[in-house]
């Protein structure tokens, strides 16, 4: 049909898969901090490319600044995609408005 609107993009799945990311990379970092006391724990990294988590090679210790920082920073994605979706949800409303007008 020309003129078709796609209601949900591939945009959408984009979103929601790199949100999915951001979410399992959030887990990793807290685990990290959680166990960053512990006798003989060694820190995990994400991988993204392969979805898992995955014993650092360069260095086994968790280094609480490190942490954080790879916290915030993931934060900061994760805060963007939702204002992405939060945008695309805005202007389906605003045509799903509109056409009833």
């Amino acid at each position: 049909m020309a003129g078709h609107l796609e209601v949900f993009d591939a945009t959408f799945g984009t979103l929601e898969q790199a949100m999915r990311v951001a979410t399992m990379q959030q887990q990793v970092i807290a685990h990290n901090i959680a166990n960053a006391k512990t006798p003989g724990y060694e820190a995990l990294t994400f991988d993204e490319e392969l979805n898992k988590a995955v014993k650092r090679q360069d260095k086994k210790n968790v280094t609480l600044e490190e942490e954080m920082a790879a916290l915030a920073e993931n934060s900061g994605k994760y805060s963007a995609y939702v204002k992405l979706m939060t945008s695309k949800i805005n202007v389906l409303r605003t045509v799903a408005t509109q056409g009833r007008r």
